[in-house]
């Protein structure tokens, strides 16, 4: 006779304040040549460097990550006023609650800010998902249990157990929330880690 089994499913989550915040600042420069866009874009995202290495964060880090120059002539957009258009992404590296002061100083300084992640470390991120995956098998479990005294029976041994990733332990405020610039709450949230599971048991009588 076939070994009788049950499936049950459960998830849990964990959550803590973020470690760590990543801001992208964008600058743009056109010109009749590539290079003069190029040169544009960078000259702007300079000046973003400078005011943000004006700001009271003495652990900011500010790097570029991508220089890219298109020529606007291929695009079919008729609202282009140059032949080239360069764009220069920086991003800056920066603790959570400086984030509101270094997107101001960056928009004011002529960069525009798509985008801010707030992320855990690696090893708060790891300690969460440890807890929350204990938190899900206690209550897939709990749920087989419940399901297995229905029907007069009891649960022997595991027969398998898969896990599902349901989050990374990052957030991000992007466009909307950022459009309206200074008066944006740039506070973070709690970021949740959740880990899922499915368990199959094998069954027995009482």
């Amino acid at each position: 006779m076939d070994q009788r089994t049950l499936t049950a499913t459960a998830t849990d989550d964990r959550t803590a304040a973020p470690e760590r915040a990543a801001i992208e600042v964008t600058t743009v420069g056109e010109g009749e040549s590539a290079t003069t866009a190029r040169r544009t874009a960078r000259d702007r995202a300079e000046t973003v460097r400078t005011a943000l290495r004006g700001a009271d964060v003495d652990t900011a880090r500010v790097s570029t990550v991508e220089l890219t120059v298109e020529d606007s002539t291929t695009t079919f957009e008729a609202d282009q006023s140059a032949p080239y258009r360069a764009v220069e992404r920086l991003r800056v590296e920066c603790p959570p609650e400086a984030v509101t002061d270094l997107v101001v100083l960056a928009t004011d300084a002529g960069g525009t800010v798509p985008n801010v992640t707030f992320e855990l470390g690696d090893e708060v991120r790891r300690k969460l998902e440890g807890e929350a995956l204990a938190g899900a098998v206690e209550r897939a479990r709990e749920q087989a249990e419940r399901m297995a005294a229905a029907h007069d029976l009891a649960l022997g041994g595991v027969r398998s157990m898969t896990t599902v990733d349901d989050c990374f332990g990052t957030s991000s405020i992007v466009d909307d929330a950022l459009a309206t610039g200074a008066e944006a709450d740039l506070s973070p949230e709690p970021i949740t880690v959740s880990e899922s599971v499915e368990v199959v048991y094998e069954l027995v009588d009482e």
